[in-house]
C-alpha cells in the first residue's frame, strides 16, 4: 500500500490548461514554479517526486498544494513583501522636489540648471539628504519631474485680436456667398540642387552622387495660394519675393477665378505683403496659426497644371494644382501671425497673367 501523500483536486480541462500555460510563460519565476508543481501533482505525481523535479523541499510542495485547494489560482500569485524600511521620508523627498525646482543661482550655486550631480551635491552639503544621482533621478521621475527646455511665448499686442481672429476663423468655417477664401503663404530660399534619395541597388553599392556641385540655378521662393474650401493649392516659384512679386501673383490667382467672385485673401504681416498698391484690412499680429496650410509632401494630387513662369527663364514646372490634405488648426492658440480678408485687384499685365485653370 502506498503512504498517503498530498495532491492537488480534481481539475477542469480549462484549469489544466491554464496550469501548462502559466507554467511555461507566467511572467514570474515563482509562479511558473507554483503552477507546475499543482500542475505535476494533478497528474498524481507524489511530493517528494515533485521536490526533487521543482528543485526545493517536500514542505514547500505540500504548501503550495494546499494553498491551491483553498484559494484557487490566486495562491499562484507571489507574495511581494514590503522590503526594508524607506530611507528617504515623504519630508525629505517633498524637500528634494522644491530644490529641483528653483533656479541653482537662486541658491547660492553659481549655475543655472541642476545637473543630478550637483544636485545631489548640494542636498548633501545643505544635510538634507544623502542620495546617489541615479536614485535622485527616479525620485524626481516619479514626481512627475524630468530635464526640459526653456521655452517661449507671447501674445498678440493687437487691441482688435479677437475680432480680427473670429473674422478670419468664419471664413474658414463656412464659405462666404458669391467669395472664395485664399489662404496665401510663401516659403524659401530654397535652394535648387540635387537631394539625395532612395531606390533598390545592390547590397553595399548604392548610388552616388557627388557631394560638390555648383549652384548655377540660384534660389528661389514659393508662391501658394489654397483656396480652403475648395481643398485646391496653386504654386509658383519666383526668384525674389518682393512687394511686386506678390502682386503678381495674387494677380494671377484672381484669373483663375470669375470676376462676379470676391477673393478673400488671407495672409501674414511680412513687410512685401504690405505695399501701397496691396490694399487690405488691417490684421493682428502674431497670429500665424490662423492661416490654413495644406500639405503637399504627405498629399496625393488628383490633377496637376505645369506652366512656365513669366518673370523666370527656367524651364522648371512652376504652377501645380491639386488636392492635398489640410493640417488641422486648433480653436485657440497663444502664437501666430496676422490673416486678413480682402479682394485682389482684378487689372494685370499680360505678361504677368496666367491661364485659368480647367
Amino acid at each position: 500500500m502506498r503512504p498517503p501523500s498530498v495532491f492537488v483536486r480534481e481539475l477542469l480541462p480549462e484549469e489544466g490548461n491554464r496550469l501548462k500555460r502559466l507554467s511555461r510563460k507566467a511572467a514570474s519565476e515563482a509562479k511558473r514554479e507554483r503552477a507546475l508543481i499543482v500542475w505535476a501533482s494533478a497528474t498524481r505525481m507524489p511530493v517528494s517526486q515533485i521536490a526533487t523535479l521543482v528543485g526545493t523541499d517536500e514542505s514547500h510542495v505540500r504548501k503550495v498544494i494546499h494553498a491551491f485547494n483553498e484559494r484557487g489560482f490566486s495562491s499562484l500569485d507571489p507574495e511581494q513583501r514590503g522590503g526594508r524600511p524607506r530611507r528617504i521620508t515623504d519630508e525629505q523627498r517633498a524637500r528634494i522636489i522644491a530644490v529641483a525646482g528653483a533656479r541653482p543661482d537662486t541658491l547660492g550655486v553659481p549655475a543655472t540648471r541642476w545637473s543630478l550631480k550637483r544636485l545631489a551635491r548640494y542636498l548633501r552639503e545643505q544635510a538634507i539628504v544623502e542620495v546617489s544621482p541615479a536614485h535622485l533621478g527616479r525620485i524626481l521621475a516619479v514626481a512627475g519631474l524630468s530635464f526640459q527646455r526653456t521655452r517661449t511665448w507671447k501674445a498678440s499686442p493687437d487691441p482688435d485680436y479677437q475680432a480680427k481672429t473670429a473674422r478670419v476663423i468664419a471664413l474658414y468655417k463656412h464659405a462666404p456667398d458669391g467669395g472664395v477664401v485664399i489662404s496665401f503663404d510663401q516659403m524659401g530660399p530654397i535652394s535648387l540642387r540635387p537631394h539625395a534619395g532612395s531606390g533598390w541597388a545592390k547590397r553595399k553599392r548604392p548610388e552616388r552622387q557627388r557631394a560638390t556641385f555648383n549652384r548655377r540655378h540660384g534660389t528661389r521662393y514659393v508662391f501658394g495660394a489654397y483656396d480652403v474650401h475648395a481643398d485646391r493649392l496653386r504654386v509658383r516659384l519666383r526668384p525674389r519675393r518682393r512687394g511686386s512679386d506678390n502682386l503678381a501673383f495674387m494677380r494671377q490667382i484672381r484669373d483663375c477665378y470669375p470676376k462676379r467672385l470676391r477673393l478673400h485673401w488671407i495672409q501674414d504681416n511680412l513687410s512685401a505683403n504690405w505695399t501701397p498698391d496691396i490694399r487690405a484690412l488691417p490684421t493682428p499680429t502674431t497670429s500665424s496659426w490662423c492661416r490654413r496650410r495644406p500639405m503637399p509632401a504627405t498629399s496625393t494630387a488628383s490633377s496637376a497644371t505645369f506652366c512656365r513662369s513669366a518673370s523666370s527663364s527656367s524651364r522648371t514646372p512652376t504652377t501645380w494644382t491639386g488636392t492635398p490634405s489640410t493640417t488641422p488648426w486648433p480653436a485657440t492658440s497663444p502664437t501666430g501671425t496676422a490673416p486678413t480678408a480682402t479682394n485682389a485687384s482684378s487689372t494685370s499685365n499680360a505678361a504677368d497673367r496666367s491661364p485659368p485653370d480647367p
